[in-house]
């Protein structure tokens, strides 16, 4: 990669030089985003943070399970590389803003040359614990502890998200422990852990964690056993309301047409604004609560909330949850 960069600085050099010929000099930078796309970077400068995160693997699946052994949870947890694709979109979106250049020379040729790539993927690795039965207090307590007795992990954030009147994972002792933490940031400069806590409108309800395992960006998401699944296959819900195309590719047959029948009667839901808007309230925005007190309830099935007269049986979060991946 980097000596075709170097090809491609001085290709871009010459190119430039002669298409600015008796105006001011342009800079490499300037040189280089005319002869490469933005895509193009994105993409080269992906696949090598993908190739580093999954040779630290093995090392970081192996911290997750130390951590849950410690603590003594029952939970699950399983672990994940961020792909090339999703990795590449990011950076993107990144560099929407870098048309005038101006203060961003330097952030785009770290990201070509490799500099400072982990600051910018803030989830190259993802660990997820979901919850079975009991309380995530130990394990919230065994990642402090953590940050404070290993050098090389340390928490930037936590975010305790939840819905109204919903019971959150993290109480406020757990957040209060984490606003207690200090750590060191790449360029050594000592910092304090940010501990957040925000009411969703959707429900939503989940702990995202910001951590660093042996240089490696990882988000931590924490979860139980009946809102982890539903978080997972409400994106599908999003993504028509944004208009996006449906991520098919995971599912099985029978699973792309209930995706498919699904995406055709929500995108009949969403042009009836008053319909809609009955529907998101009474129904959508309560499954959340429903499924976080059916784990504190330590149900072996989750309780959802009566569904609304008048309304396709395909939009039924029974229906939608046969989306989630086995």
């Amino acid at each position: 990669m980097f000596g075709c960069v170097k090809s491609l600085y001085s290709l871009g050099r010459t190119i430039y030089s002669s298409r600015t010929a008796g105006a001011s000099a342009g800079t490499m930078f300037d040189a280089f985003v005319h002869t490469m796309s933005r895509p193009h970077i994105a993409r080269q400068s992906a696949r090598k943070i993908v190739a580093q995160t999954q040779e630290a693997a093995t090392q970081l699946e192996k911290t997750a399970d130390e951590i849950l052994r410690k603590s003594g949870v029952d939970a699950e947890v399983s672990c994940r590389v961020k792909s090339v694709d999703s990795t590449a979109a990011k950076q993107i979106r990144y560099m929407q803003g870098f048309d005038t250049y101006e203060n961003q020379r330097s952030k785009v040729l770290d990201i070509i040359s490799g500099r400072g790539m982990t600051e910018l993927i803030g989830d190259s690795y993802g660990i997820r614990y979901t919850l079975k039965s009991g309380s995530f207090d130990d394990l919230f307590n065994a990642i402090a502890d953590r940050t404070r007795t290993h050098s090389d992990f340390f928490v930037k954030s936590i975010e305790d998200y939840h819905g109204c009147n919903i019971t959150p994972y993290a109480n406020k002792n757990i957040l209060d422990n984490y606003a207690s933490l200090v750590y060191k940031d790449t360029k050594g400069n000592i910092k304090q852990t940010i501990a957040t806590s925000a009411e969703k409108k959707s429900g939503y309800t989940r702990d995202n964690i910001n951590a660093a395992i042996n240089g490696t960006n990882t988000e931590i998401q924490v979860g139980g056993k009946f809102t982890n699944p539903w978080g997972d296959v409400e994106h599908y819900l999003y993504d028509i309301r944004q208009g996006k195309p449906l991520d098919l590719s995971k599912l099985t047959p029978e699973q792309k047409e209930i995706a498919l029948k699904l995406q055709r009667e929500y995108k009949k839901l969403l042009q009836n604004k008053k319909a809609n808007d009955y529907f998101t309230t009474n129904y959508l925005n309560k499954i959340w609560e429903y499924l976080r007190n059916s784990e504190l309830k330590g149900l072996d099935a989750p309780e959802l909330p009566p569904f609304p007269a008048g309304y396709s049986d395909v939009l039924r979060a029974e229906n939608i949850m046969k989306l989630a991946h086995s």
